[in-house]
């Protein structure tokens, strides 16, 4: 998803005829020719792979809470930083 989501919104931007500009230095070139439909598919891709990805880093923190929370681990304090959990 971290590759997927910046190369859909540069296919996005391409067909929609927005310019990309890498770190407001580089204009990149356009992948993909101005057509709108193809634009509005990809932007649905786009914001469907953003969702996604907000799914798994939610889930990702409800886990890391159960272990804290209901199996009582050390898990969640050995991965912060200011944590005092028992390495291994």
């Amino acid at each position: 998803l971290l590759g997927a989501i910046p190369l859909s919104g540069w296919l996005m931007s391409s067909a929609k005829g927005t310019p990309v500009v890498y770190l407001g230095l580089v204009q990149l070139p356009d992948l993909v020719g101005k057509d709108k439909a193809l634009g509005d598919l990809l932007a649905e891709i786009h914001k469907m792979l953003n969702f996604g990805l907000l799914a798994l880093v939610g889930m990702h923190v409800a886990a890391a809470l159960k272990h804290h929370f209901i199996d009582r681990d050390t898990t969640l304090r050995r991965i912060l930083p200011f944590g005092k959990g028992v390495w291994p």
